[in-house]
């Protein structure tokens, strides 16, 4: 199962996202992980610990088919390839060769590129993270026209709100809305907004490692029973 985590703003929780679904699903199962780190900021690299230009393989070797992959083992059933922080102007559009795991989670820069569409094409779902604010929906709309363009199926995206609180009116007018105008596509989970989930990065820790009792921990510990119940029916469905 292949997830794209991608959002043309930046700031929304993408990084938070890919790093902790990606430790979730390697927690709950014997199924084995691997995160892509395609961001040129390296946030996802540096989230668990590493310093990506210290590292020999990273991304743009991945990309351009260099052998033998050198992925950064984190756990036995998580591995990284690492950021590239100075990418080539312009990396090869080749198919990659996916790595044997049951999942590979890829963080996005915050930009479409082609490099994003041809990865967009190969994966299963596009998971968008979004802040609940209404200029947030115009970026999605646009999203979704980018995918139409592509030829990119919109039955892949699904939405999840990041930062919410539903103490306050316009999250849940925001919220609302986007159930109103994109029904399925968008995740009855909801990531709280927690300060727990900023610190953990800042010492190389998932939200399960660094406070595992917080909102945070239980938000994306419901984020990842989601993509597992995605996976089921998309498989009894025959998709």
């Amino acid at each position: 199962m292949k997830i794209l985590i991608f959002n043309q703003k930046g700031g929304v929780g993408k990084t938070t996202t890919a790093l902790n679904l990606g430790v979730g699903l390697a927690g709950v199962s014997n199924k084995t992980v691997t995160l892509v780190d395609l961001d040129p900021q390296t946030h996802l690299t540096a989230a668990m610990g590493l310093r990506a230009e210290t590292l020999p393989w990273n991304v743009s070797h991945w990309l351009a088919g260099n052998r033998p992959f050198q992925t950064e083992v984190i756990s036995e059933r998580l591995q990284l390839i690492a950021g590239d922080c100075n990418p080539p102007l312009q990396r090869p559009l080749n198919t990659p060769v996916m790595p044997t795991t049951d999942y590979v989670v890829f963080d996005a820069p915050p930009m479409w590129t082609p490099e994003v569409a041809a990865l967009m094409q190969l994966c299963d779902w596009v998971l968008t993270p979004m802040e609940p604010e209404f200029l947030s929906m115009q970026g999605i709309s646009r999203l979704m026209q980018r995918m139409e363009m592509e030829q990119i199926p919109w039955s892949r995206l699904r939405l999840l709100l990041c930062r919410y609180d539903d103490r306050l009116i316009v999250h849940r007018e925001v919220r609302a809305r986007l159930t109103e105008r994109f029904g399925q596509h968008l995740l009855a989970e909801v990531i709280r907004n927690n300060v727990r989930l900023a610190e953990s990065p800042g010492y190389g820790q998932s939200i399960f490692d660094y406070a595992p009792n917080s909102a945070g921990a239980e938000d994306y510990s419901a984020l990842v029973k989601a993509i597992l119940t995605l996976e089921q029916n998309a498989k009894e469905q025959g998709q």
